[in-house]
């Protein structure tokens, strides 16, 4: 199948999103209907396995080090969003850690690991990034490029209007949010108290613009998805 294009592709996460009301889709059967005991005297091939590990579309494992900070500043500071989750960046796709982290590829070569912790639903501007460099000091540079390169609209239908970033030792962690649903500022100086650090670098940025979909000049920066 053909790589849609990326308007295509934006109007399809559109759909799948919050920003409009779809009713829930009834199961596909053998796919997303649940699994079910054997019946009773069913012989089952010995040889035959599920690993999630080796699956193609599996995704990598979040860093543990960097997802227990996470979870040590959401202990000291709860972030009241749907479906939050840590995930891994992986650092080898080109096509999404740019839009994950706003890294380019020479940049990404400085990293040693990321996560990243979001909503499940793309109608909350909400997006906390926690990435380990491979030398301390490159922490500013990458934290003036995640602060300069991740688009503050790349939900498509909301905006965050607040980001900041700041080191610590060998980290940076990016945080931005529409105020109006997380308080950058509080929970960046609750992760200072969270993780028992002292910020060697602190930048921000606002945004004054809408989250009105009337553009796709601001979207240019979400990777294409493959049919």
């Amino acid at each position: 199948m053909k790589k849609l294009t990326l308007t295509a592709a934006l109007l399809a996460a559109l759909a799948l999103t919050a920003c409009g009301n779809k009713p829930a889709e009834a199961p596909t059967p053998g796919i997303d209907a649940p699994a079910t005991m054997p019946e009773e005297g069913m012989e089952i091939d010995p040889e035959f396995s599920v690993d999630p590990e080796t699956d193609e579309n599996a995704q990598p494992a979040p860093d543990a080090g960097l997802s227990g900070l996470i979870d040590s500043i959401y202990a000291v500071h709860p972030v009241d969003v749907m479906m939050l989750e840590t995930t891994a960046v992986d650092l080898t796709d080109a096509d999404w850690y740019p839009y994950q982290t706003g890294l380019d590829a020479d940049q990404a070569t400085k990293v040693d690991a990321a996560v990243l912790s979001e909503p499940g639903v793309g109608s909350q501007a909400y997006s906390m990034v926690l990435v380990r460099v491979k030398d301390k000091a490159d922490t500013q540079e990458i934290a003036d490029a995640m602060l300069d390169g991740i688009n503050m609209r790349k939900w498509v239908c909301v905006a965050a209007n607040k980001a900041r970033v700041v080191t610590f030792d060998d980290k940076v962690l990016f945080v931005m949010a529409d105020s109006e649903l997380v308080d950058v500022d509080a929970l960046i100086d609750d992760a200072a108290t969270a993780l028992n650090v002292t910020f060697a670098y602190d930048m921000s940025k606002e945004s004054t613009e809408d989250s009105d979909i009337d553009l796709p000049d601001e979207l240019l920066s979400a990777p294409a998805v493959a049919g």
